[in-house]
């Protein structure tokens, strides 16, 4: 039981995210004297409502992580918890055959349940959903399995407030070529495999240089291996497509069990030759991923070889849209070209049309120079291909990434758990639109970056029809959203209707409270415009709370 109590507490925190979950008091209070409330309810399935008994409820104190208690409900599915103190209590179930969730949960959203005088904590109704999988056969072009093959969970999900296709979870297939994705919410999935025929040889090409008596000198091609060996199984999707784009969607309800099996079919392998005025000294390897159709970057194991001074071989491609960095490293110091490539034959590039990896480096300070920003962590992010870069600011606010980021235009935003957030950016060498950087190619670019300090607190309750509504989504919406996304801030109405944005920078924002908006794209300025007109305008300051009362709008 201990065990099984371990597992669903890993599961539900896998939805835990630090800047949108409820906050806790890093310090637990003394624990209050007992009095004699009490919160009780039905455990139901959520697809055909009908009890459950035998479900285990656990009751937590949101301030007291370490104080929890449980019960197990009746045959009629009913739980109660007796001589409760005030406050507000985390509640969470389990039962074989279904979810571990919190109550009315929302990915890493719930609801708490608020005692206290005249709060209704009584004849609660908690949902349990079924859980569901997805599982099937990889086999190959002679219908044998595949084994030790990764099959790739995709989701359809709401990010960062925006619809994306998100790469979820991988597992290898067993002996039989089986695999299996279980615990698994309702929602639309797709399922991808990457594999390597086992049989696969790869073909290597060779010059070698040949001198007669005369000094004249001859190159003479040489290959290893067998053609007809050298093939590779590309990326395929449920149903047999190569294309995320075109894949078959699995639609989960809760308790579904849905079979997905694939074929591999094998093409001939691709190379890429580059030429470079490299000389043989030098150490010269390739990075290679392929780009799926929703940006997502899958690593090739793609073979490199310098078959002649000055010319590599990247072997063992398979066909789309790869990305190749080319590592030239010399005298302890290295550097990376790019080139995106289409790949549907041999090709030969020269190492001068790869775009150079720029540096990327900067100052950041605080907007009043009152002090270093040496705890503050910076982030790169290019959602239209699904990266993102990390960079650590020093104590002198001197910050520089240490790798080859590609070309593009990424957001700077600051890490998550921060009490700062980007207030003006400005730089040399990229092009800069609001808080967005262009990254070209070969010049390195230099960010001074203004950071605001200390953070607010808005806080209040959602209403509708003038009374108090809980599970509702509330979102903190900054004055300029489409150019401060780091700076939206979510939560969801507790039992009482009350709600918490915590960490909130210095600013203008709208508060809006939303129901049923979960698979909202909340932070796209088109969409969440329309809530805008209902929400609350609040100015939030640096140390100061602000108490709102907003009315819930559908």
């Amino acid at each position: 039981m201990r065990l099984q109590r371990l597992c669903a507490l890993a599961f539900l925190l896998m939805f835990l995210g630090p800047c949108d979950m409820h906050a806790a008091a890093q310090v637990a209070p003394p624990p209050p004297a007992a009095q004699n409330f009490r919160i009780s309810g039905t455990v139901v399935d959520a697809l055909t409502g009908q009890n459950i008994a035998r479900a285990v409820v656990f009751l937590m104190p949101q301030r007291m992580r370490n104080s929890e208690q449980s019960v197990t409900t009746v045959e009629d599915g009913r739980f109660a918890f007796e001589n409760l103190a005030p406050g507000k209590y985390v509640l969470s179930a389990q039962r074989k055959g279904y979810l571990p969730q919190l109550y009315k949960q929302h990915w890493q959203f719930s609801t708490a349940i608020v005692v206290g005088p005249n709060l209704e904590t009584e004849n609660l109704r908690f949902e349990l959903k079924p859980r569901a999988s997805i599982s099937g056969q990889v086999v190959d072009e002679r219908n044998e399995p595949v084994r030790n093959a990764q099959a790739i969970l995709f989701q359809q999900i709401t990010r960062f407030g925006r619809h994306t296709t998100w790469r979820e979870a991988e597992v290898s297939t067993d002996d039989r070529g089986r695999y299996r994705f279980g615990f698994l919410l309702p929602g639309v999935y797709f399922i991808g495999v990457s594999a390597q025929p086992w049989y696969a040889q790869r073909v290597t090409h060779q010059q070698m240089q040949q001198t007669d008596s005369s000094g004249h000198t001859t190159y003479q091609d040489f290959t290893n291996g067998e053609p007809e060996l050298d093939v590779v199984y590309p990326i395929t999707f449920f149903s047999h497509v190569q294309d995320l784009a075109e894949a078959v969607p699995i639609t989960l309800r809760a308790g579904d069990s849905e079979e997905a099996d694939i074929s591999l079919q094998p093409v001939p392998a691709l190379r890429i030759v580059v030429h470079s005025a490299a000389s043989e000294y030098e150490n010269v390897w390739a990075q290679v991923s392929q780009t799926l159709s929703n940006g997502t970057k899958m690593g090739v194991q793609a073979n490199s070889q310098q078959v002649s001074p000055g010319v590599l071989e990247i072997g063992g491609l398979p066909p789309g849209k790869l990305r190749v960095g080319l590592v030239n490293s010399k005298d302890g110091q290295s550097n990376t070209r790019w080139n995106n490539i289409e790949m549907s034959e041999d090709v030969s590039i020269n190492a001068s049309e790869m775009l150079p990896s720029p540096s990327v480096s900067g100052i950041a300070r605080f907007e009043d120079g009152s002090r270093q920003p040496g705890s503050i962590r910076l982030r790169l992010s290019n959602q239209a291909e699904n990266e993102e870069y990390a960079i650590q600011v020093s104590d002198k606010g001197e910050f520089r990434f240490e790798g080859a980021i590609p070309p593009g235009t990424y957001d700077l935003m600051v890490g998550q758990e921060s009490a700062a957030a980007v207030r003006a950016l400005s730089a040399t060498g990229g092009k800069v639109s609001g808080h967005a950087v262009e990254v070209g190619s070969g010049q390195d670019v230099k960010l001074n970056v203004v950071l605001s300090m200390g953070t607010g607190h808005v806080g209040g309750v959602a209403k509708k029809d003038g009374k108090p509504q809980d599970g509702v989504m509330v979102v903190l919406v900054p004055e300029k959203p489409e150019q401060n996304l780091e700076l939206f801030r979510r939560d969801q109405s507790d039992s009482d209707g009350s709600f918490n944005l915590n960490q909130v920078n210095p600013g203008k924002y709208t508060v809006v409270a939303i129901e049923n908006a979960w698979d909202l794209e909340w932070s796209t300025p088109a969409v969440i415009q329309k809530y805008l007109r209902g929400g609350e305008a609040v100015k939030v300051e640096a140390d100061a709370k602000v108490d709102v009362s907003v009315n819930v709008q559908q």
